[in-house]
């Protein structure tokens, strides 16, 4: 045999050697998720009902320590927390950043770069407990979830005049048939001229119309209406509702017969009934 071939065998075997000798190292530093187990049985018990113990690829992707990383030094370190990745212990993208290697595949409506609740520093982990086993994984259910951020919202929803979704079951999470929080929009979702989350209950105001109330095409249905709740009739921003009228149509630009303290206790909408919009008159009064 040359000299030059005999080389190339012998750098052959070696990286060969060298090859399977990292895969073995790398190896030991993954102790398994039955290891885990042995301490974290609880957590292991009830990580078994979720979704993600039964995730296609999860056991062949280190289970366990596919999230909180290699576990050998850990156990070696008789559950020394340092040598174990704990994701609420992460600042919010390092923490998330773990959940996206799955679900940002997954997820077509998940727009975590733009998404609202990224960028105010809000964590996967903080509404999603990864071993939970409750419906979808929250930590908390119905409305008490978002309670813990959005507390002036979700109080609003228990005023004397409410939306309709808040008569819902105690537990149901109404908020979310509105806003989808892993939308880029989930906190706005309702404002400027995105309004079409108000028209899938609300068809009959949708139009389109010849004719339209200009204030719904700029600012949405809550230029006048509190969504979440008020006390109010048909939600209203303004108990009397020529006040809240005149904020935009002030008596400068109405009918000298439009008097402020004639119609004081009146309703705009006794004579212009299409408020919403109209197909035949441009001031909106009776079709």
């Amino acid at each position: 045999m040359k000299r030059s071939s005999l080389r190339i065998a012998w750098l052959a075997l070696l990286t060969l050697v060298v090859g399977a000798t990292a895969t073995a190292l790398a190896a030991d530093k993954y102790a398994g998720s039955d290891k885990c187990a042995d301490c974290h049985d609880e957590i292991a018990a009830q990580f078994r009902k979720t979704p993600h113990a039964v995730a296609p690829g999860w056991s062949e992707t280190h289970g366990c320590e596919s999230c909180h990383g290699p576990g050998a030094a850990h156990i070696a370190g008789e559950g020394d927390a340092t040598k174990i990745v704990v994701p609420t212990k992460l600042t919010p993208a390092e923490s998330s950043k773990i959940c996206l290697e799955c679900h940002v595949r997954n997820k077509t409506n998940f727009a975590h770069e733009s998404n609202l609740h990224n960028l105010a520093d809000v964590a996967c982990v903080d509404c999603h407990d990864p071993h939970k086993a409750s419906e979808k994984m929250l930590r908390r259910q119905g409305n008490e979830l978002c309670a813990t951020c959005h507390q002036i919202q979700v109080s609003q929803l228990t005023l004397p005049r409410s939306h309709p979704l808040a008569k819902q079951a105690k537990d149901a999470n109404v908020c979310v048939a509105c806003h989808d929080p892993h939308s880029a929009s989930s906190l706005r979702q309702l404002e400027g001229f995105d309004i079409d989350k108000c028209y899938e209950c609300h068809f009959e105001k949708a139009g389109p119309y010849l004719y339209s109330h200009d204030v719904a095409l700029v600012d949405g249905c809550q230029a006048c209406h509190t969504i979440h709740g008020n006390s109010t009739r048909h939600l209203l921003k303004t108990q009397r509702m020529i006040d809240l009228c005149y904020q935009c149509h002030p008596g400068t630009t109405t009918p000298t017969f439009h008097n402020a303290v004639q119609f004081r206790n009146e309703k705009c909408t006794a004579c212009h009934t299409a408020i919403h919009g109209s197909n035949t008159n441009e001031f909106f009064l009776e079709e």
